[in-house]
């Protein structure tokens, strides 16, 4: 019989989104220890702390709905063969992973999703008054955040945002900054995937893409432009 005594905990960070990936070791624990998990941004990911090495208590912050859960689990789902997902009840989506290097490793690159696939999952799609208009947008967005070019002026790059059936609403929590942006005709799409850069007005609210005054913030090279 084989005890395993390492394995890799990857968890998507709910403040800079980063999906960050942490090795734990079974010795580390003694009685009553507790471990942090930190990600390269400062905040904790998760803490896990034991009395007898066998049940472990964890709690993590989620990246989707922003919360602290938490779970009590035995030595082996953590330290197991398989891998055992750390779920964000609020959406039933997957926020990290717990076991096997490789086979979380592979889990991470499946669980990579667009807000756009992440949002016809949860059935938002029926909702939209023109779909692939909408999911479109996302998609560019989606990208933008992924190249670090979607934020905030006053700094934030974690924005939240709203779907409604004809717009998105995106929101700063760090200042209140709020920008809009329609997705319900194709003159929408030319707009948004124009864009290679958006930053919110700290502390104000923008038309992204208003049809009556084309408002967006983009930013080319290392310059950042605005448009009213």
């Amino acid at each position: 019989m084989i005890l395993t005594t390492n394995t890799t905990i990857a968890i998507q960070c709910s403040q800079c989104g980063e999906l960050e990936f942490h090795a734990l070791s079974l010795f580390a624990f003694s009685q009553r220890e507790r471990k942090k998990l930190l990600c390269g941004c400062g905040l904790e990911l998760m803490s896990v702390t034991s009395r007898n090495r066998q049940q472990f208590n964890v709690t993590y912050a989620c990246a989707y709905c922003g919360d602290t859960h938490y779970l009590r689990l035995n030595r082996r789902a953590i330290w197991g063969k398989e891998v055992f997902p750390l779920v964000c009840p609020a959406v039933e989506a997957s926020v990290g992973y717990i076991g096997p290097k490789q086979k979380v490793t592979q889990a991470c690159h499946e669980r990579e999703k667009s807000i756009g696939e992440l949002a016809v999952e949860l059935g938002y799609e029926e909702e939209f008054e023109n779909p692939e208009v909408m999911l479109r947008v996302l998609e560019h967005l989606h990208f933008l955040a992924k190249q670090g070019d979607l934020g905030c002026a006053c700094g934030n790059h974690q924005l939240s945002f709203e779907l409604l059936p004809d717009h998105i609403e995106l929101y700063c929590e760090c200042c209140e900054a709020v920008g809009v942006i329609y997705a319900d005709c194709a003159d929408n799409v030319r707009q948004i995937e124009g864009i290679d850069s958006m930053y919110l007005e700290e502390n104000k609210t923008w038309l992204i893409n208003s049809p009556l005054r084309g408002q967006h913030i983009s930013k080319t090279n290392e310059e950042e432009t605005k448009w009213r």
